[in-house]
């Protein structure tokens, strides 16, 4: 047991000491202090998917990294401990260039309001 999280936010390291254990992810990355607004909060129960990241970690058995997509309204910041969040903002933007998904989603005419589409790509980009 430690009182200290650490995690990986978009290649950045946060350190956070004592952590809330009520904090959920979603809250964290769109608080003032991150400013990731990219990530939706809808439903805010897991069911329509605009919230979703992509949460990267170490099997410890194979030794291989297993990218899974993850509800941030549902998951309690404090249990990320020693792993990988990439949010939308995290794979590509109009500045940097944007990730293939989200340029053939652009191409296509992809999206209607926007709202849930970075869930949508977040859940191809962990596949």
């Amino acid at each position: 047991m430690t009182d200290c999280l650490v995690f990986y936010l978009n290649e950045r390291r946060f350190e956070i000491k004592n952590p809330d254990p009520s904090r959920l992810l979603i809250d964290f990355l769109r608080s003032k202090e991150v400013g990731l607004t990219g990530t939706k909060l809808s439903c805010g129960e897991g069911g329509c998917g605009a919230c979703a990241v992509v949460l990267t970690r170490l099997e410890k058995h194979t030794g291989t990294l297993r990218h899974v997509a993850i509800n941030a309204c549902l998951r309690p910041l404090c249990s990320i401990d020693g792993m990988v969040v990439t949010t939308i903002e995290g794979i590509g933007n109009t500045r940097t260039g944007l990730d293939p998904i989200q340029a053939r989603i652009a191409d296509m005419n992809g999206s209607q309001c926007g709202f849930c589409t970075p869930g949508m790509v977040m859940n191809v980009v962990s596949l």
